[in-house]
């Protein structure tokens, strides 16, 4: 875990806290270990990291082979498959507190007719990321050979990925995991939100965070959550008396953190609704695996004058792409305007005037294929332009997806049902609407967006007027039978599909105007400068709350005590604010709302 003499994380990222203790607390102390250990009968130095699929990616996700081979790492082993035998090095196991995993280490280690001996060196590192449970520690106790060599055995608790600088998420991908929070009736803690509830433990001890815990008073699944969690933490904190916490009253500049548990229920809404910043596009038009994307590169010389041609290419977008971290959250509009910016004024340097005079593109953006010549022509400026060239090739086939689908048209439907106001301020009945709804259903051809827009319809008009309009805006949706499931099972996250109506009175469409989705302020003309964004994410209205103070006790309780309003004001009074990733100033082709002037 994290020590009292690190670096205070008020100053690092989380990755850089992450990075910071795999490679002191883990790598470089077990190195040290094996120096001492082996000095006297000179030894080698290099340890063999042994991994499980978990562990793999959190370490992928934090530092790299680079990294490690600095640490003496000479090789690293996948734990579930065969391997090598390395006698004459030690070995640093790095995984998962499972019994499946610490199944194959023990069988490292447990003698039999098969092998000549041990994998490894005399030395062995144990390291898990999260708590070790008392049964699998027994089986590591009942390995004799395994127990004689091991020289440390520790939780790093790590178990999460940190995928960006103040980002981290539980890598769970397990397709039951929706049935099992939203399926089930019984109101014991299920051994997934158990695993959910250990991992968010060890991000909170890696951030040396022990937090008031808030959550939604009306939600169970986030009430049970959230007593899990305080239990948990409060056991973490008694069994490890070494580590501290921000806001303990010893470490200065330091506040106690509050987190704040939500559920899907509590905005399934913004999942749906498409999204025109860089990262979300790239994420929902384009073809991604894993932060891996390949794209269309249009080269030089690989077609005829005046042609593009083009060749197949992958890029990393992560955390060590200081160009994507830079754009990921603009407005893909800005993002191209950015871009070209960037490119011509590189070509309008004195390196590149000769490009640029003998092009005929003058003040406009240039193509594909110029910048693809400027890349060849500008050998000093190849590592830079190479980039830029490949967000700009990116950002196109974006947009080439945007106008295919007719995102422009179908937005503008979106963001009406989810405001309940047109971009001119106006509140539309719900008939018009819907008759844009099967309009927009009739020719598209894709039934994922069908499905798509009509859960948006059931989710921010909180259900239809009757059963009769379900059945119709169905039928012209025209779904199988798997996608029609996917809209009843709406249900189970707390979205009627049919508006339940005050008794007395009948639900009349025609009458009906449309509704807002979310709390007060879920629209704001000056939020955005697009037009195509209007709808500001129910989330950040609650958070803006939480951190001013003003976030209600009684609507999100907490599990134990909060500090008195006074104090809690002056934490808020801080300069901290929630901000659009969105508002950015600048010309673009894109429809902007029209909200008279703004001051500076």
């Amino acid at each position: 875990m994290p020590s009292t003499g690190k670096k205070s994380s008020e100053t690092q990222s989380l990755r850089d806290i992450v990075q910071q203790h795999l490679l002191e607390d883990v790598f470089q102390s077990s190195n040290d270990a094996v120096r001492k250990h082996n000095a006297p009968r000179g030894g080698s130095s290099w340890m063999v990291l042994v991994v499980d699929p978990e562990s793999l990616r959190v370490i992928s996700s934090s530092i790299g082979m680079y990294n490690l081979m600095e640490h003496h790492v000479s090789i690293v082993e996948h734990l579930m498959k065969k391997r090598a035998p390395f006698r004459d090095q030690a070995v640093l196991y790095f995984v998962e507190p499972n019994r499946k995993s610490l199944a194959r280490i023990i069988e490292d280690w447990t003698p039999s007719k098969d092998k000549k001996g041990p994998l490894y060196g005399d030395a062995v590192f144990l390291y898990f990321l999260g708590r070790l449970p008392d049964e699998l520690f027994g089986m590591i106790k009942n390995c004799k050979e395994l127990v004689k060599r091991v020289k440390v055995l520790k939780e790093v608790n790590l178990d999460f990925l940190t995928k960006e600088a103040y980002a981290y998420h539980f890598d769970m991908k397990d397709p039951s995991m929706y049935s099992d929070l939203y399926l089930s009736n019984s109101v014991a803690v299920s051994p997934l939100q158990d695993r959910m509830i250990s991992k968010l433990v060890t991000v909170c001890a890696t951030l040396n965070e022990y937090p008031h815990v808030r959550f939604p008073a009306k939600n169970p699944l986030c009430t049970t959550l959230a007593n899990h969690f305080q239990q948990k933490m409060n056991e973490f904190v008694g069994a490890n008396s070494t580590w501290w916490y921000n806001g303990d009253g010893v470490h200065p500049n330091s506040e106690r953190a509050t987190m704040l548990i939500m559920d899907r229920k509590d905005d399934c809404l913004s999942p749906l609704i498409h999204e025109f910043t860089y990262e979300a596009m790239v994420n929902d038009l384009l073809p991604i695996d894993d932060d891996r994307i390949t794209y269309d590169c249009v080269s030089a010389g690989a077609a005829k004058e005046g042609e593009e041609g083009s060749i197949k290419m992958d890029a990393l977008l992560n955390d060590n792409d200081e160009v994507w971290v830079e754009l990921r959250g603009k407005h893909i509009a800005d993002v191209i305007q950015t871009l070209s910016g960037k490119i011509r004024d590189i070509v309008n340097s004195s390196s590149g005037s000769a490009l640029n005079n003998s092009g005929k593109s003058g003040g406009k953006a240039l193509s594909m294929n110029q910048m693809a010549k400027a890349l060849k022509a500008l050998p000093e400026y190849r590592e830079i332009m190479s980039k830029l060239s490949q967000h700009m090739q990116i950002a196109h086939q974006c947009m080439d997806k945007f106008n295919e689908m007719g995102l422009l048209d179908l937005s503008d439907i979106e963001q009406t049902l989810a405001t309940g106001k047109t971009d001119e301020e106006r509140s539309p009945k719900l008939k018009e609407m819907l008759g844009q709804v099967v309009e927009d259903f009739r020719k598209q051809p894709d039934s994922m967006m069908r499905l798509r827009l009509l859960a948006i319809v059931i989710v921010s008009q909180r259900g239809l007027g009757s059963e009769s309009d379900l059945q119709k805006l169905i039928q012209e949706a025209n779904l199988s039978k798997k996608e029609l499931a996917t809209i009843q099972n709406l249900e189970k996250m707390g979205c009627p599909l049919v508006m339940e109506a005050p008794v007395g009175k009948i639900s009349k469409i025609r009458d009906r105007r449309i509704a807002s989705y979310g709390r007060e302020g879920s629209y704001s003309s000056e939020e955005s400068e697009y037009s195509s964004s209007r709808y500001v994410c129910v989330l950040k209205s609650i958070m803006e709350d939480a951190i001013s103070g003003n976030l209600d006790i009684d609507e999100y309780p907490s599990v134990m005590p909060m500090p008195d309003a006074e104090s809690m004001m002056g934490s808020a009074s801080k300069p901290k604010m929630v901000s659009s990733v969105r508002k950015d100033t600048g010309a673009s082709k894109w429809k902007k709302t029209s909200t008279g002037t703004t001051g500076a």
